[in-house]
């Protein structure tokens, strides 16, 4: 574990004007197969030593860290899933948030919901509290899909919840879907995006399946229960919510995300454009300046920790400013706007310049004349080579 003073010596001046704030609840009634994001089952004791952990740790932030009344323009409660806690603990938070940081009177605060942990009341709550963005977890809406990904809502739920956060006075909804795992067919997938659209949802998140070290869905293909995501399936599946949704007024304005004009998830631009950010909770990541750092993911290491005034650091990383640029440039280019290349006259520029060249030649970057680099429709289909070649 890190003490303050060890970390502030590898903080170093860093300058940070505004904030984000990420908070990770890690509990959830049951875990999706697909899933392996650490998570706790919901238990008082436990939610408990999370609430007290997370009050240290915004003193510790706040104050010794000397990051008081920093400007805070955006809040994420993601997990996990942030609403299986009660409404009055989730306001608790975003209250002791606004007690020692600034937050900014346009703030977006998002919140990540399971539709069977919602109710009107609880969303009037959050609401009235100062939520202004709503994230469900939809996935699918087929239900045979639904119960294999399991842990999920069906359909029926997800419309109720909707309808009851629009009632609630929330009017910036986004929902998850996610496509190419084992059992789902185009016709299926164009059934989700049709029912998704049906919902009016100003934001959109299309995520690929990916198979995740420690899922349980890892653990049955392991075991041969199971098969591999079929890569060209994706890629087919990805080509078709990209037609439903531009045709139905969407803008794909990052790889997996879409958007109404002006519904941008501004917390999630933070972390594509590289900057600063706070992570709160077991597991939750933080950047600020040239510095990269997590928590412990264990809930009891975290909330020990932090009764003795110690930081719940496991990994504290220090970048080099040529380490930043290429940062900048990988986490950038997932917006489809792209980036600009402004870097210090170095050798490291000199050789990044060489490898977008290279990748400009290869078909997978596009340099503009205004010195601006973005993905071409090949790049976007191999990002992760395109991300490996230029870190």
């Amino acid at each position: 574990m890190t003490t303050v003073t060890d970390f502030k010596k590898t903080l170093g001046r860093t300058p940070v004007e505004n904030l984000g704030i990420y908070v990770h609840v890690p509990f959830c009634r049951a875990r999706c197969r697909f899933c392996a994001f650490y998570m706790e089952g919901l238990r008082e004791d436990r939610v408990q030593a999370f609430m007290d952990g997370l009050a240290h740790e915004l003193r510790l932030y706040a104050s010794d860290l000397e990051l008081r009344k920093m400007p805070v323009q955006t809040i994420y409660f993601g997990g996990g899933t942030p609403t299986t806690l009660a409404p009055r603990q989730l306001v608790r938070i975003l209250n002791d948030i606004r007690y020692w940081f600034a937050v900014e009177d346009d703030a977006e605060i998002s919140i990540e919901a399971h539709p069977g942990t919602v109710s009107p009341a609880s969303l009037g709550t959050l609401r009235q509290s100062g939520f202004t963005r709503l994230s469900v977890g939809a996935q699918s809406f087929d239900q045979n899909e639904l119960r294999d990904l399991g842990g999920r809502a069906f359909g029926a739920e997800v419309r109720q919840a909707i309808a009851w956060a629009r009632s609630a006075g929330f009017t910036n909804i986004s929902l998850d879907l996610m496509y190419g795992f084992s059992g789902q067919s185009m016709e299926s997938w164009q059934r989700t995006l049709d029912a998704a659209l049906s919902l009016s949802p100003t934001h959109l998140s299309c995520y690929a399946y990916t198979l995740e070290d420690g899922s349980p869905f890892h653990r049955d293909i392991m075991q041969g229960k199971g098969s591999a995501p079929d890569q060209e399936f994706q890629l087919a599946l990805e080509d078709e919510a990209v037609d439903r949704l531009i045709a139905a007024g969407f803008e794909r304005y990052e790889i997996s995300n879409y958007c109404r004009a002006g519904y941008e998830c501004r917390h999630n631009m933070r972390y594509w454009r590289v900057l600063p950010y706070l992570g709160l909770g077991p597991s939750a990541q933080s950047s600020l300046g040239h510095a990269r750092f997590g928590n412990v993911a264990d809930l009891e290491s975290y909330a020990d920790s932090l009764n003795r005034g110690i930081l719940p650091l496991d990994e504290v990383t220090s970048l080099s400013p040529d380490q930043v640029d290429r940062e900048r440039m990988v986490w950038g280019l997932r917006m489809l706007a792209g980036v600009p290349v402004r870097m210090r006259a170095t050798e490291q520029k000199t050789a990044l310049l060489q490898t977008i060249h290279q990748l400009g030649e290869q078909g997978l970057l596009q340099v503009e004349k205004q010195g601006r680099v973005r993905l071409t429709d090949l790049g976007l289909r191999f990002v992760d080579t395109v991300a490996v070649a230029l870190l």
